[in-house]
């Protein structure tokens, strides 16, 4: 009988316990339908609806962004990215077992939101980075879930004032993210020092008033990172953090830290990312670097002085190597070349000199190599693209000599090539113009390279820069993504391509002290966006294309000096807009165009006695006959003399003159017009029709001096033919 009781009892109770189950989660639902409403029911939260009355207790576990206890209690709030802008309601905090709670990367705004969230009792995990909140903190934040509070992230946004000393008022904090706001007043350095609990410190990116680094951090024992850049501290490392054993991140860069780098941080057996770069350190680094797990070491920007300690070459783990902007000196340790995982190695702008290291680039995936401006010599290692990961190669500023390795013509996963101010030699690798998908850039002016470039350019590259080398050849027909062509001082031949609309991107062209021939073609029209244009020391012949040269919208440097140019200057100069120009010793003659007369301008004219300008430019040119006048008026005219010879004497006898006439053509038309002084017999169409270049008899200053034979026709009134 006591059994059959017990019996009875359970199964009278079990009921009960069900329907106060069902009551609590329904409960939770119901207070998420009112989250969502006083929110605004925003777009992310559209599955947060009670479909049918059937539908399981625990459905609303399933909602985005929400997660709960076995028992279907809501503990947890995921809803980064959701594009929430709506203030957080209050009704948040209904929830008394949410724990979790990340808004992240939303919209939010305005003050910290005190009220909303003071209700939340049980939080233990708190997300309000990458949204636009702003203002100062509240005195007494320490009201947020005071004794359960772990994690606190309050990054990236626009708070400002100081941080206040509730901040420290939560003896369980884990991570304190603060970091990447505008905190420009103070932060309580002594009470966050008795947060002992803390494994992640973050302060940095926030223009706090200038001062040390707290010693009282060196109590934070359980520290795993610590990131303290752009905060404005001064002085040096204090040695209290050598007890911050723990570290796997310490970074204090972009500050005006000073002094050495203590001989401690360089024994921080579980470091694997160190930052020091952007300081004001001096001395040297090491000697003895026995942090075994660094991975990454950016000290650049700095002061620092003496060699690359060997025992860098003992780190094994090192994928990254930033020592760059400092005053090291001496060799390149060979052990930096045995690395196994070095990927990205950047030692520009120090004193280094020797060689690089004979292995570099065999034992590891290398990607990024930069030594520039420093003092190094020797050949570059055959092996630095031995893994076909190399993709910069910044070498200029130095002492190298000899060729290119042998290998680099296929090394194609490279993007960009800076090995100017060197002494290389030999043959330029040809696959790099056409056969290298990804690269942009190849700037290796001043060497002693020597190749051709191919008739066709890969669209990839936008800028090379090839000055004072040995290339020669015609230069490339199309290049239709190159910006820059800067070729001066080389030993190219040919013409200008015909055709130069696959140029069209150009916005530098130099060809300067080349041995460039033939006529500039019309067809540099096309060059649109050209600003600066050098083709000066060359052997180009012809006149100046009109409609072409002078039409280029944006040009301000033209220099087209020392070449044999003839003709006159395009009377479409006048609507150019020139910081520079340059034609000096040519062959052009006739009047300088109007806005180009001026002394400003006369170096770029020396050189060409047949040019001429209009009477009280200024200008030390000769003044044309009649006054000058070319290219200002709207019409432009033609004298034409009539000549005969006289009782037959031949042509370098006497010759008479039997009539004249004035032809005007008008600009805006382009038709002719002529005005007799007598009576003619013929057109203004027989003189224009045989105004060409094979009826040029002579030049002088003030134009080209046609023969043109009337065959039949009769100057009336003056008798002869």
């Amino acid at each position: 009988m006591p059994t059959l009781l017990v019996v009875v009892v359970v199964v009278l109770l079990l009921p009960n316990c069900i329907s106060d189950s069902a009551q609590a989660n329904d409960a939770e639902l119901r207070a998420l339908l009112a989250i969502k409403k006083d929110w605004g029911s925003p777009a992310a939260l559209r599955s947060w609806k009670n479909s049918s009355a059937s539908a399981s207790s625990t459905t609303h576990c399933t909602w985005a962004g929400v997660a709960c206890s076995s028992s279907g209690q809501v503990t947890a709030f995921s809803f980064q990215n959701f594009n929430i802008g709506r203030p957080i309601p209050a009704s948040i905090c209904s929830l008394k077992n949410l724990a979790y709670l990340d808004l992240s990367y939303n919209n939010l705004s305005g003050e910290f939101p005190a009220a909303a969230l003071h209700g939340c009792s049980a939080l233990r995990f708190l997300d309000l980075s990458n949204n636009i909140f702003s203002g100062v903190l509240p005195t007494d934040m320490d009201r947020l879930s005071p004794g359960t509070m772990e994690h606190l992230n309050l990054s990236s946004n626009s708070f400002s004032g100081s941080v206040p000393l509730a901040i420290a008022g939560f003896p369980k904090l884990k991570s304190l993210v603060v970091d990447t706001n505008g905190f420009n007043g103070s932060y309580p350095g002594a009470a966050i020092a008795n947060l002992t609990r803390l494994e992640t410190l973050t302060l940095a990116n926030n223009p706090f008033a200038p001062g040390p680094i707290p010693d009282g951090f060196g109590k934070l024992t359980k520290l795993k990172l610590l990131w303290l850049s752009g905060m404005n501290l001064t002085h040096g490392i204090p040695d209290t953090l050598s007890s911050l054993s723990q570290l796997t991140v310490l970074a204090l860069s972009d500050n005006s830290l000073q002094g050495e780098i203590p001989a401690w941080v360089w024994k921080l057996q579980k470091l694997e990312l160190l930052y020091l770069y952007g300081n004001r350190f001096t001395g040297a680094i090491g000697p003895d670097v026995t942090a075994m797990n660094i991975q990454e070491i950016d000290i650049s920007s700095n002061s620092l002085t003496g060699p690359i300690p060997e025992s860098i070459g003992d780190l094994r783990n090192l994928t990254l190597l930033f020592l760059n902007f400092n005053n090291i000196s001496g060799p390149i340790p060979s052990s930096v070349g045995l690395l196994p995982n070095l990927v990205d190695i950047r030692l520009f702008s120090n004193s280094l000199s020797g060689p690089l290291p004979p292995e570099l680039g065999k034992h590891s995936p290398l990607a990024n190599l930069e030594v520039s401006n420093n003092f190094l010599t020797g050949e570059l290692p055959d092996t630095l693209c031995f893994n076909k990961k190399l993709y910069d190669v910044v070498v200029f500023n130095n002492s190298f000599s000899g060729a290119f390795p042998a290998g680099f013509g296929e090394c194609n996963t490279v993007n960009n090539i800076m090995a100017y101010n060197n002494r290389f030699t030999g043959e330029f690798p040809g696959a790099v113009w056409s056969e290298f998908p990804a690269l942009t850039t190849v700037m290796i002016q001043n060497n002693s390279f020597a190749g051709v470039l191919p008739a066709e350019v890969s669209s990839k590259i936008t800028r090379i820069e090839i000055g004072n080398n040995r290339f020669s050849g015609a230069i490339p027909a199309s290049a239709t993504g190159l910006e820059t062509f800067m070729a001066e001082n080389n030993w190219f031949s040919h013409g200008l391509p015909e055709d130069m609309s696959k140029l069209a991107s150009l916005i530098q062209l130099s060809l300067a002290g080349n041995q460039v021939s033939g006529s500039i073609p019309a067809s540099i029209r096309a060059l649109e966006r050209l600003n600066y244009l050098n083709l000066s020391g060359n052997q180009i012949t012809g006149a100046i294309p009109a409609a072409a040269i002078g039409l280029l919208p944006v040009l301000s440097v033209l220099d087209l000096s020392n070449n044999k140019l003839d003709g006159e200057i395009p009377a479409d100069f006048n609507d150019l807009h020139l910081s520079h120009l340059n034609l000096s010793f040519n062959q052009l003659v006739g009047e300088v165009p109007t806005t180009l007369e001026s002394p400003v301008f006369d170096a770029a004219f020396l050189g060409n006695p047949g040019l001429c300008a209009r009477q009280g430019s200024g200008m030390l040119l000769q003044t044309c006959p009649h006054g000058g006048g070319h290219g200002s008026a709207s019409a432009r005219m033609i004298v034409v003399v009539l000549i005969a010879t006289v009782s037959g004497v031949s042509a370098i006898g006497f010759v008479a003159v039997v009539g004249w006439f004035v032809l005007r053509r008008n600009r805006k038309s382009d038709s002719w017009k002529m005005i007799p002084f007598g009576t003619l017999s013929f057109s203004e169409q027989d003189i224009i029709s045989n105004m060409s270049e094979e009826n040029v008899i002579g030049r002088g200053g003030s134009g080209k001096v046609y023969r043109i034979h009337l065959g039949g026709h009769e100057a009336r009134g003056h008798g002869g033919g």
